[in-house]
């Protein structure tokens, strides 16, 4: 995989990938730990593979991302096998054992069945979000099916504190002017450690990973054969490495030239999914995505309105009532008459977005955002009445 190698900087940059809870972690750490019935690195790997189809509610309506699967089959097991190159029986005891652990729920609706990953919501909804992000390269690399065949057993959890090193860095140390300087270091004492194995399995490991993660060694030295050892005597240098430097690959990074307009539409999935899920409200997964991207268009247009001080509102008056419609439709049971769910929502944003407007924009409101939009780009909003 190539990597860009241009100078950036890490306070306008973010990590391309999925969010993943410290408590989530926390957990794992604790089920690995235990010698009873400890908690596998197959069970660890889809647990992590679930939260990259998990909406903002921890709801999860398909095991892929591939348009051309039909709905009957996005739910089958067989997709998370295939593209991650796990085997299938393995992959399908890890889900049970996870829902009989209760890191995940199987519900039920209209629509069929759907999967939930347990404390995700309560999680996502606090005031102060304790997450990092996996990054997307990791499952586009396809190592877990290499990690579950080696048997590293910790591999995971130790993949999952990478991750959550190079959050807490790119979000702290705004000092570093290059993402070369974003780095750090482990001993081989601790990795070995850590993946519980030997200093031989610790590179192979390294070497597993390396589309990632990338280890380089620092310190090594020269082990001599031992005169005084009588049997077994190796009669060869062995070069050990007591120390590595590692980084992510560049690729994982992702430009956060609009942060507030994605902290926006973060939150206005986030809430969109609780609306929704306190309603009983199940939509097919195709559906799904296109709500979302009415979402990224109303979020959008409120980060234009921040200029007046009313992005937030905005935003949170027509979520309302473009929840309140839907959910007031759904107790008069006239959703399902609804040909194209997504066209629909698009089109309530839409009246919703008239209807702000008509009441809290004033005109000289209207001035302030023309012409800051105007100083951007060069021309006159088009989502102004």
């Amino acid at each position: 995989m190539t990597t860009n190698s241009t100078n950036i900087n890490p306070q306008n940059y973010i990590i391309s990938g999925v969010k993943f809870f410290k408590s989530s972690l926390d957990k794992l750490r604790l089920d690995a730990s235990v010698t009873d019935h400890p908690i596998t690195a197959s069970e660890i790997a889809v647990y992590m593979i679930l939260h990259n189809h998990a909406d903002e509610a921890g709801q999860i309506f398909s095991f892929t991302n591939d348009p051309s699967i039909s709905d009957r089959k996005l739910l089958c097991v067989s997709n998370i096998a295939k593209e991650h190159d796990l085997v299938y029986e393995t992959t399908k005891k890890a889900l049970d054992s996870l829902i009989e652990r209760n890191y995940v729920q199987e519900m039920y609706s209209s629509n069929g069945i759907y999967y939930v990953l347990t404390d995700y919501a309560a999680n996502n909804n606090k005031d102060n979000l304790n997450y990092f992000r996996i990054p997307k390269t990791l499952f586009e690399e396809k190592i877990f099916g290499k990690m579950i065949t080696h048997r590293y057993h910790k591999g995971p959890i130790l993949l999952l504190e990478l991750s959550q090193y190079f959050t807490r860095q790119i979000g702290t140390n705004r000092k570093h002017a290059d993402l070369d300087e974003l780095q750090g270091e482990r001993t081989m004492d601790y990795l070995k450690r850590t993946l519980h194995t030997t200093a031989k399995r610790v590179r192979q490991f390294l070497d597993i990973i390396k589309g990632v993660f990338s280890f380089t060694p620092m310190n090594t030295y020269v082990k001599e054969p031992s005169a005084k050892r009588m049997n077994a005597i190796r009669k060869f240098s062995q070069i050990c490495i007591d120390k590595f430097q590692f980084t992510m690959n560049k690729a994982c990074f992702l430009e956060n030239d609009k942060h507030q307009e994605k902290k926006l539409i973060a939150y206005a999935k986030r809430e969109m999914a609780n609306k929704l899920k306190n309603a009983n409200i199940h939509f097919r997964w195709r559906d799904t995505l296109d709500i979302n991207k009415s979402i990224n268009r109303i979020g959008k247009i409120a980060s234009y309105l921040s200029v007046v001080n009313k992005n937030k509102d905005m935003l949170r008056r027509t979520l309302l009532q473009v929840g309140d419609q839907l959910e007031t439709m759904q107790l008069n049971n006239e959703l399902h008459t609804i040909k194209s769910i997504g066209a629909f929502v698009n089109k309530l944003f839409t009246t919703a977005w008239s209807d702000y407007q008509k009441e809290f924009i004033t005109p000289g409101d209207k001035i302030d955002i023309a012409t800051a939009y105007f100083n951007i780009y060069g021309e006159n909003p088009g989502f102004l009445d």
